[in-house]
């Protein structure tokens, strides 16, 4: 990607026939429908995602809530990737040391906010949107099994659920039925 303070508008789709053809290897019998669904699966361009999952933002103004999904996703990755640990680090320090309120975050330059961000969606983001879809093509397949994504794809779905008219048109055209996770344990059980 360019070094520009903009996001390129990014297409995001599977290639054909790589979802559709390991679920038919899976369930050959499936039915029109589903078979139709994966194919729209296939073709849904999640490039959207990206925005959600900068980490643009939260390193250039310190906005930890800006983007919820990122910050996470730093730390997670940050156990493997010294990019992700130095900046998730950054931001920690930042938060720690001043109080962005007032405006005393030190913000990172807005050309090293966009080489990190660059760097985090080829890395990261767009490799976790894409496991995202494989996740959807699996609770399709099986959709009376529990099928739990890990914790960096649920980040993916959450930042998804975020982007309210979107989530509407996938959960009605492609994912129909898609799981709306409860907690774990009900609220009346803390008492």
């Amino acid at each position: 990607m360019p070094e520009t303070a903009q996001i390129k508008k990014t297409t995001l789709v599977a290639e054909p026939g790589g979802i559709l053809d390991k679920c038919l290897a899976v369930k050959p019998d499936m039915g029109e429908n589903l078979r139709k669904r994966l194919m729209l699966l296939e073709q849904y361009d999640l490039g959207f995602l990206l925005l959600g999952l900068s980490p643009r933002r939260l390193l250039r103004d310190g906005r930890l809530f800006d983007n919820e999904q990122v910050l996470p996703l730093l730390l997670w990755f940050g156990q493997w990737d010294k990019h992700c640990r130095y900046w998730a680090a950054e931001v920690m320090q930042q938060w720690l040391v001043f109080n962005p309120a007032e405006g005393d975050f030190e913000s990172v330059s807005d050309a090293k906010a966009v080489e990190f961000r660059d760097y985090f969606f080829e890395k990261y983001a767009i490799p976790l949107i894409e496991e995202f879809r494989q996740y959807v093509a699996l609770s399709m397949l099986f959709p009376d099994e529990h099928n739990a994504p890990s914790g960096p794809v649920d980040m993916v779905w959450h930042s998804f659920i975020l982007n309210t008219e979107e989530y509407e048109d996938f959960s009605t055209r492609v994912w129909i039925g898609a799981e709306h996770m409860p907690p774990e344990v009900p609220e009346e059980e803390y008492r």
